[in-house]
Order: structure tokens, then sequence, then C-alpha cells
């Protein structure tokens, strides 16, 4: 068993809420749930948002289903902590493995307007690694093209100047191949991987970077990724860890909720049957 053999799969939490990040979901919370049992994943991603309806219902809603991943926290780099007492309720509510963070102001030894002393960073990443650990969580670290933290290496550089035993890195398939990151370069930080997140992305990025990430991260098989040969490499490697499938664009948030879900879990399956093909050559 490895990398290739897993068969649990995550509907990241922003696959299956047809809409785009900096809105509401379209779909409700049940729905969504349901869909993602019904295509085959074993767990879906929850966002702290999620806790405001209240615990119970959220229990109600997702119905059984595993929440193994909770994502995105931010907010740890400026110095708050607003949206850990959801992330934490959630976590306690259903035995949550992971909770997947990003860096959104910068890193730099010199003041500035949202420039923070790495030294400062490390500090406040290992506080909420501390945190975190209080509640059984691991703390994965995601880095973004185009972001103060844009590569697999930076974010390992952050979770080991942390030293905290509870912290990883999460590789997005985006991410990674928009910042031309190589299975060399992973290769370094391999023993740091805790989760992936498999997508895909357009032959030549839209002019936007933001635009490109958010409303451009397709469903895997739907772009120019050779996904199966970077899952085979990474298998190479010896990462075994958990994925999900997160898919952030116009065509697919206008899909129905069932063939958003259903393309989904069938792009990522059909992937890691490639790999397995390519693999075993």
């Amino acid at each position: 068993m490895g990398l290739l053999d897993r068969t649990d799969l995550v509907a990241s939490y922003y696959t299956l809420t047809g809409a785009h990040l900096s809105r509401p979901p379209r779909h409700a919370l049940a729905a969504r749930a349901e869909a993602a049992a019904a295509a085959g994943f074993t767990g879906l991603a929850l966002a702290p948002a999620e806790a405001a309806q209240g615990i119970p219902e959220v229990r109600a809603a997702v119905a059984g289903l595993a929440v193994p991943e909770l994502e995105p926290l931010r907010g740890w780099d400026s110095g708050g902590r607003g949206d850990e007492e959801a992330v934490f309720a959630l976590a306690a509510a259903f035995g949550s493995r992971q909770v997947t963070t990003i860096q959104v102001v910068d890193a730099a030894v010199d003041a500035g307007a949202t420039a923070v002393p790495a030294d400062l960073l490390a500090e406040r990443f290992a506080g909420l690694c501390a945190r975190a650990a209080e509640h059984g969580l691991t703390v994965g670290f995601e880095a973004r093209a185009n972001s103060p933290v844009s590569t697999p290496a930076q974010a390992a550089a952050l979770v080991r100047a942390s030293g905290a035993a509870n912290a990883g890195i999460v590789l997005d398939a985006y991410h990674v191949h928009r910042a031309g990151v190589s299975l060399p370069d992973i290769a370094a930080v391999a023993d740091l991987v805790v989760s992936l997140q498999l997508n895909d992305m357009l032959a030549e990025p839209r002019p936007d970077p933001a635009e490109d990430a958010l409303e451009f991260r397709l469903v895997p098989g739907e772009g120019a990724i050779d996904l199966p040969g970077w899952l085979a490499g990474l298998a190479g490697l010896g990462i075994d860890v958990p994925i999900a499938v997160e898919a952030l664009s116009r065509e697919h948030n206008a899909r129905s909720l069932e063939e958003a879900a259903a393309r989904t879990a069938e792009g990522a399956g059909q992937a890691l049957a490639a790999a397995r093909e390519l693999a075993a050559r």
C-alpha cells in the first residue's frame, strides 16, 4: 500500500460550494455532504465559518460523513486568532486530523505596511501549532504561487523555524506547478508533506494571478498538469499522505452540485489509476 493505492479521498471545502470563495456557498451543507458521499468521497473538509450555524446543526447536516480536514485558517500571521475557536470546536466534534493554513502577510527584516519579521512569523506559527496540538490537530501549511510563501521550500523553512512537531506542508498541484516547483525540489522537503490537494490548471495563466488561482483552478484532468506523472513521482519519493480535491473555477461553480461532485471524484480517481499504471512499468 502507498500513495497510489489510497482509497480515502476528501472533497476540499470550496470544491462543492458552487460559489467563488469570496461568496457564501450556493449549496446547503447537507446537500454538499450527500453529493460528496454519493460521488465516492470518504470525507468533506469544512471551513471555520460553518461553525456559526451551531455544532449540532453541522453534525446533522454532515450526516456521518467524515470531516478529516478544516480549512482555511487565516490570521495567525498578523497575530490574530479569530477563527481558531471555530476550528477547534469543529475538530472536537468530528475528530479532524488537520487544519490547513496559509500566510497572507509578507515576511521581511525591515518594517513595511504588511511586512512581519521572519522570526516573529515563526514564533506566531509555533504558537498556532501549540494551540492546535492541544486539540490533536496537525497544522498543514499550504504554499501558494504568487503569495508571500510560494514554494514548498519556503513553507518548509517556516515549519522548521517554528520547531513545531505537529506541523507540515500541503502540496496543492495547481500552486506547485504554477510556481514551477519540480519533483527534485519536493524531494528536499518530502519528509514534511502531510497532505495533497489535486486540481489542474490552464496551459497559460490568466494575466491576473488571483483570477487564475481562484477562478481557473480546474478539476483534475481538465487542464495541462501531468497529474499521473506527478503522483507517480511523489510516490517514488516515499510520500504517502491523505489526498483531497480542490477545484475553484467559474465553469466548475456553474455545474450542478451532483455533477461537480462526480467530476472531481472521477478526475482524481482517473489520475490515480493512470499513476498506478506508470509506476508499474
